[in-house]
């Protein structure tokens, strides 16, 4: 699964949480995308290790960027499944 498609899937985790279909929403599933994009932020930090060319490594450090930004969600996605209905943790 690509990055693209990674992001994708944690999107419609999202649609599923904001329409409260949290049951739909398997924890293995979020914590499958968490690894996959780990697996992306690797390869892309090995990628710009190795390369020397500028503009190849703002296009690297911009998809890291983006990783990380979608790891940041996918954790707070898994943190808000895990919680019990009703919960909205304001207590």
């Amino acid at each position: 699964m690509g990055l693209h498609k990674t992001v994708e899937k944690l999107d419609e985790y999202l649609k599923r949480l904001d329409q409260g279909q949290v049951q739909k929403i398997k924890p293995s599933h979020v914590e499958k995308v968490i690894r996959k994009l780990e697996a992306k932020k690797a390869l892309l930090l090995d990628e710009l290790a190795e390369t020397g060319k500028p503009d190849k490594r703002e296009r690297l450090q911009a998809k890291l960027g983006i990783v990380h930004d979608q790891l940041e969600r996918a954790h707070w996605l898994q943190g808000e499944i895990g919680k019990p209905e009703g919960s909205g943790g304001d207590e």
